[in-house]
């Protein structure tokens, strides 16, 4: 039978799965959103999404860029960086209140997200007899990211298909979002670097189970240099359940090779779990997620996500009771390293001729920056592009979009010798402090092209 990728997640979440045969009482349907990107840019938006409008369950989903002849759109043109659907009115059990693209604004906590995908183009499958309640009235979003790698405004189709199954002896599950950065529509967290060969750098997420039941299908999701994530259950003794494990390109792997740069490329797969016995948990145990990184080299705006299917017990459950004998752990068949790559983020700027290339330093004389001292951050550039100082100085950005609905910026590192990044911001304040020496290379993640500088520290 024939394996295809399930991705779960806001950012996104991985699951390799065997695709189930079509039941005779199962039905697919297609849906549309048209999207359009300009040259270079990097567009996130929140959208209505369709669905059927039936009173079932939905079993499988898949999310696709695609042309106006249903044609997919090759990662070189077009890049989905993540996708994810969430159901409307439907509090989350994770999050009060959820903090949206701007770092200022903050939401009730009224959308649970159910299924994401990523660069992996992954698929939806839960195992047979399983599947997510839906009902015809429900209402949709999706939160999703792309980017355009070409000069040219680019026009596409955002396509997902959902199938679902009318039959009332399903068995229910509810989905639960663990993100080590959670209620955050831009979850990141920066790996800082330099460290020892071999080293690590970890961040972890403790949630409490609002319910008993049985987790019968879980992904993950991470960014490039992740070692792997994990699922644990500290009651029992620090019990590991899950360990998903990213699966790299080859060094010919298309995700590779894309021009230009606009962030470190992410594994091609993670390997993910499937298993109608169930892993057990308890209402109120905490079930605790953590993300493992690289930190030989910096990674910036990374994540650490899992996406958990929870078929609920009208009974109590033992927590820490005997793991299931059925486990499917699943990984991509396709050629791959178990290793991050190394690679390194440049910062960009237009030629001549209009086109993206790499570039050392934008334009614009070095000036020597004392302690404290601010940098102004606007549509779209930095007020001091190239800057100078002495380790240990501090450098201030102050963020402003000049009262631009649409513009967010931050400011990140690209390349250098610690990693940083600040959120989203429409207006606000970003302070750092350089205490290695060496040459930083910034740049707004959102507009990278555009918006870059250079620190160098000695």
């Amino acid at each position: 039978m024939k394996r295809v990728l399930l991705l779960l997640s806001t950012a996104v979440v991985v699951l390799w799965a065997a695709a189930p045969a079509m039941a005779d009482d199962q039905t697919t349907e297609t849906f549309r959103y048209p999207v359009t990107v300009n040259g270079y840019q990097v567009r996130q938006e929140m959208t209505p999404a369709e669905h059927p409008k039936v009173n079932g369950f939905i079993t499988a989903m898949s999310v696709d860029i695609v042309d106006a002849n249903g044609k997919p759109v090759p990662i070189q043109r077009l890049m989905l960086h993540h996708i994810v659907f969430s159901k409307i009115g439907e509090q989350n059990p994770q999050c009060k209140n959820f903090t949206g693209f701007d770092a200022s604004q903050k939401f009730p906590g009224i959308a649970r997200p159910f299924y994401g995908a990523g660069e992996e183009r992954n698929v939806l499958s839960l195992p047979p007899g399983y599947g997510l309640p839906m009902k015809a009235d429900d209402a949709w979003l999706n939160t999703w990211m792309l980017m355009n790698h070409k000069q040219k405004t680019d026009h596409a189709f955002i396509q997902w298909k959902v199938t679902y199954t009318t039959d009332p002896n399903t068995k229910p599950v509810d989905p639960f979002w663990l993100d080590v950065k959670n209620c955050n529509a831009d979850p990141i967290f920066n790996v800082p670097g330099g460290g020892r060969k071999g080293s690590t750098y970890s961040k972890s997420y403790t949630f409490n189970m609002p319910e008993s039941g049985h987790i019968v299908a879980a992904g993950g999701h991470v960014h490039g240099g992740a070692e792997n994530l994990t699922i644990s259950q500290p009651v029992c003794g620090n019990r590991k359940i899950m360990e998903f494990d990213p699966a790299w390109g080859m060094p010919s792997h298309p995700f590779y090779h894309v021009r230009p740069i606009l962030h470190e490329p992410g594994p091609i797969a993670v390997s993910a779990y499937k298993t109608a016995q169930g892993f057990p948990v308890a209402q109120g145990q905490p079930i605790k997620l953590t993300a493992t990184y690289d930190n030989t080299l910096v990674h910036t705006r990374v994540m650490g996500i899992s996406l958990v299917y929870v078929a609920p017990s009208a009974t109590p459950v033992n927590g820490c009771g005997p793991l299931p004998s059925d486990v499917e752990q699943f990984t991509t068949p396709l050629p791959h390293r178990t290793s991050p790559p190394r690679f390194v983020v440049p910062i960009v700027g237009i030629g001549p001729n209009g086109k993206a290339r790499d570039i050392s330093a934008p334009p614009g004389k070095r000036v020597r920056l004392k302690n404290n001292a601010t940098i102004k951050e606007r549509n779209f550039f930095f007020s001091k592009p190239n800057v100078l100082v002495r380790p240990g100085t501090r450098i201030n950005w102050s963020i402003n979009n000049g009262g631009d609905p649409t513009a967010l910026h931050n400011v990140t590192l690209a390349s250098g010798p610690r990693g940083f990044g600040s959120p989203n911001h429409s207006k606000g304040r970003f302070s750092y402090r350089f205490r290695t020496k060496g040459k930083y290379r910034i740049f707004c993640a959102l507009h990278p092209v555009s918006m870059t500088e250079t620190v160098v520290v000695r």
